[in-house]
């Protein structure tokens, strides 16, 4: 049985079951109320039973404490019957069975140290036949007589194999470490802490018990709200579904207010004020407890009932439900008065910002200017969702008689939390701003900031009306139409209107240099070049480095985006390095990594260029935070990780994922995502020797690009060199010749060492199997060089693997396996293991060892699944030698058949990796 985030916990604990046969062995699982540890405890049964352990388990309750031997009836149900139970001495056995009402008592009751014995006795008898766990759950509620029986039984134990595992509630509810617990000696006890749930396990929590899925900033929410506390999560879940606006203000659902009510009512005045300050204050620490409430009783107190717990000098509530719950009995009057207080003492502008607000019921213009200019700053530090809240804020309370203000103050709200992924509620206040904006300036700023809100929310085709409803609205205002033409064609990039991006960059660049401003004419040339060289291949000359973004609400970094993008496409990787770092840099920066998610799945493609692995897999990471923060599905980041992992040979769980990202691209419109990540699956499909798979995808590729007006070669660099690799293995060589020719067109356009390598590669690759080998090393020669020079160590490998191939249809052995071995080198030093693996055996079998200069290609291309036709076509010679050849091979390897060629080889290579 699987369990949502406790693969950790689960993981422990079958170790804590395989480990220490001989003698008693203890183990509990602490934890706070509702935080899952029987849930835990459950699976933990399930793990011992498929072990073989005799489970001897009880659950306890708070109600059955004062029965005795409650919970002994519960762990021997079951056994009444047994062997072990009819073994007994008789005067131990009618003990047990008079204590637990098997028999019908005669005369007096047995003593305690009678039942005792006879449980001692019993769990002897079970554990002589398989090893015993005694399972108990709640152990603070154990029934005293239980808990005497247990202990009694435990110090008496020597080498039977018998475990115990017990949960326990923490705080004032339940005994921090029972007796029980302190019988066996410690080095025989073993204590775990069950944690919180991360994020995606309580959402699968969640989704299991209602079959709803979260949206990311709703799943953020919950989090926050319950602590990762799951029994809290799934209430708050279940009240929040029940009414009609889950983000309204968070309050307790009626399941929970009771529990929480109840152990917040039951604090002294002192404590109830101490945890009231620590529920107001955004950075309560021990001092401003200190000098807002006079002294630090009350917070002792609440420590003590296990309330508050002490991080450092920062007073933290154990769930933040109790907060919650501190706040509903303290009541609106004993709230607005704490607020008050804490706004007189705290130094930070945001902070006094926030309690100035708490303390406002009605419009107040004092108090809105304070919390714009908080907004203000949680913008400048890179909090937008910060500056968000507070700009909302800020609009809700300014005066009626300020409109112009009020509006102001909505749409910068709306402009905060688009950047910081929140496209939810930015629509909302958009929409509702757009009813009582003129026609104007002012309204096609709203239709702007609506269009990115749209486009935030992974509705590209809709992102481009409100845009071009904005540019309707407005005339001779370049300081909008800028940047709503930027957001239209970088919109339209996406969406695959190439044409349309392409009309908007020109008029950009007009625009832009109507300003008189040089940087801003600069991104526009920056951007312009960009879609000249997907839609023709014209190479830029001269252009200059975009600057960072001067206004992120007006240039959302369009112009770096492009930038490195551009780069990418060159293979320029050093000047693409540096624009991505800036990048990233600016947006963590801001705080707007949710719209950067595009940025940095370029930057993870040039990582994996450049051969960095481990860095790609940083810009994945953050592709796939970036789409967490927006909750929206997006093929970036999906894209991201499938292409590391096909790189680092992991072929099925990319070819899941790229799909999954394809399934996206579509859905959403983005359709130069969709390119992308056909030609993504093609590269998976040539990897894992499918080249049929790889040329119907390829296939897919290249006709989507002729559909959008794009260049691949340019688009998607190295699609055009597997598209010819998966041809010529197909026997398809007019297509890949016709395919070859299109790379070589684009090479003299483009003329840079990533478009020169490519091409290089396929004609190498084409020239070998059409029976020109020796012209087909020459060009692979001149590739690997290339790459070389360019810093491109993964291309480099792959094509001197074919150039190993080129030089062994040429009889030219040692240079076969020196070019294979260097070739494996690359790939190991990588981390590419599959490619390195596949150049290993190639390498093995160049070496003229047992099989002929004949057989060794022979048996390499049989090994990776090559029918005898296709090895035929690929080394031209006729299928009757091919089938000699392996038949000569088989007797010298001592094989059969292909499938016992492969383990051998593997074997073989396993064994050289030993040596």
């Amino acid at each position: 049985m699987e369990v949502a985030g406790r693969a950790r916990e689960i993981g422990m604990i079958g170790k804590w079951l395989d480990s220490g046969t001989s003698g008693p062995w203890m183990a509990v699982l602490s934890g706070d109320v509702g935080i899952g540890k029987s849930t835990i405890w459950s699976t933990a049964l399930e793990v011992a039973a498929g072990r073989s352990y005799q489970v001897l388990s009880c659950r306890s309750d708070e109600s059955e404490t004062g029965l005795a031997y409650a919970g002994l009836g519960d762990l021997v149900n079951g056994v009444e019957g047994s062997a072990a139970v009819r073994g007994l001495r008789e005067p131990l056995r009618r003990a047990l069975a008079t204590a637990l009402w098997w028999e019908q008592p005669e005369g007096e009751p047995p003593s305690r140290r009678a039942v005792a014995m006879a449980v001692l006795d019993l769990v002897r008898r079970l554990s002589a036949e398989r090893p015993v766990l005694i399972a108990l759950d709640d152990l603070q509620w154990l029934d005293s007589a239980t808990e005497v029986v247990l202990a009694f039984v435990l110090r008496r134990l020597t080498v039977e194999p018998v475990k115990l595992l017990a949960t326990l509630r923490t705080g004032p509810d339940g005994d921090a470490w029972p007796a029980l617990a302190r019988v066996l000696p410690a080095e025989r006890v073993t204590r775990w802490e069950a944690g919180p749930l991360s994020p995606d396990a309580l959402a699968a929590v969640v989704e299991g018990r209602y079959g709803t899925a979260l949206t990311r900033p709703l799943l953020r929410r919950l989090h926050e709200a319950c602590g990762g506390n799951p029994l809290f999560g799934l209430e708050m879940a279940r009240a929040w579904a029940e009414r009609s606006d889950p983000a309204a203000a968070m309050s307790l659902p009626e399941s929970l207010r009771h529990r929480l009510r109840q152990r917040v009512s039951a604090l002294s005045p002192a404590a109830a004020e101490a945890a009231l300050l620590v529920a107001c204050a955004s950075r309560p620490t021990i001092g401003l407890v200190e000098t807002v409430t006079g002294g630090l009783e009350g917070l002792a107190e609440t420590t003590s009932e296990w309330l508050v717990s002490l991080d450092g000098e920062v007073p933290r509530f154990r769930n933040p439900l109790f907060g919650v719950a501190v706040l509903e009995v303290a009541g609106p009057l004993r709230r607005r008065d704490m607020h008050v207080r804490l706004a007189r003492v705290v130094d930070d502008p945001e902070e006094r910002a926030r309690h100035l607000a708490a303390t406002a019921g009605e419009p107040d213009a004092e108090v809105a200017d304070t919390l714009d200019d908080a907004a203000t700053l949680a913008a400048t530090r890179g909090a937008p969702l910060v500056a968000g809240e507070m700009a909302m804020h800020a609009a809700r309370l300014t005066p009626s008689g300020q409109a112009d203000i009020g509006l102001r103050r909505q749409l910068a709200a709306a402009a905060h939390l688009i950047s910081g992924g929140d496209g939810t509620r930015a629509r909302a206040l958009l929409e509702d701003a757009l009813r009582r904006c003129p026609p104007g300036p002012g309204r096609a700023e709203v239709f702007f900031l609506l269009g990115r809100a749209i486009f935030n929310s992974g509705d590209i085709a809709g992102s481009i009306v409100p845009l071009q409803w904005g540019r309707a609205e407005i005339a001779g205002h370049p300081e909008l139409l800028v940047p709503i033409t930027a957001s239209l064609t970088y919109f339209c990039m996406h969406l695959g209107d190439l044409a349309a991006a392409l009309g908007h960059a020109r008029e950009l660049l007009t625009l832009a240099e109507g300003t008189g401003d040089r940087a801003t004419r600069d991104d526009a040339v920056i951007v312009l070049a960009t879609l000249e060289f997907m839609c023709n291949a014209s190479a830029p000359v001269g252009l200059p480095v975009p600057a960072r973004a001067r206004d992120r609400d007006r240039a959302p970094l369009v112009a770096l985006h492009m930038y490195g993008y551009l780069c990418r496409c060159l293979g320029d990787l050093p000047a693409a390095k540096a624009a991505f770092a800036t990048l990233r840099a600016a947006v963590a920066e801001t705080g707007t990594e949710a719209s950067a998610e595009w940025g940095m799945v370029w930057a993870a493609e040039v990582e994996c260029l450049a051969g960095d692995l481990k860095a790609a897999a940083r810009y994945a990471d953050l592709a796939a935070h970036a789409v967490q923060e927006t909750g929206v599905p997006s093929s970036a980041a999906l894209f991201a990780e499938a292409l590391v992992l096909s790189l680092r040979g992991e072929l099925d769980r990319a070819r899941r994922l790229a799909g999954e990202g394809l399934s996206v691209a579509h859905a959403s419109g983005h359709r130069t995502a969709a390119l992308t990540v056909r030609a993504l699956l093609g590269f998976i499909d040539l990897s894992g020797d499918d080249p049929m798979a790889a040329v119907l995808h390829l296939d897919a590729a290249d006709q989507m690009s002729s559909s959008l007006g794009a260049v691949l070669e340019v688009v998607c660099p190295t699609a055009g060199a597997d598209h010819v690799e998966a041809l010529v293995l197909v026997g398809r060589y007019d297509q890949a010749a016709e395919r070859a020719e299109r790379m070589q067109r684009a090479v003299r356009a483009i003329d840079q060492p990533l478009a020169r390598g490519l091409a290089g590669r396929a004609r190498g690759v084409l020239l070998t199997a059409t029976g020109s080998p020796k012209r087909g090393v020459a060009e692979l020669e001149a590739a690997a060089a290339e790459f070389s020079t360019a810093g491109m160590p993964f291309e480099l490998a792959r094509t001197l693997l074919a150039l190993g191939r080129s030089q062994n249809r040429l009889r030219r052995r040692e240079a076969a396996r020196r070019s294979m071995e260097r070739a494996g080198r690359i790939f190991t030093e990588l981390g590419a293991e599959g490619w390195a693996e596949r150049a290993v055996l190639r390498s093995r079998l160049s070496t003229p060892n047992k099989l002929t200069v004949s057989e060794a290609p022979v048996v390499a291309l049989a090994a990776e699944g090559r029918t005898n036709q296709e090895i035929a076509d690929e080394l031209a010679i006729g299928v009757k030698t091919v089938e000699s050849h392996l038949s000569s091979a088989y007797r010298k390897l001592g094989v059969r058949s292909r499938t016992e060629l492969v383990v051998r080889l593997t074997a073989d290579r396993r064994g050289a990796g030993q040596d």
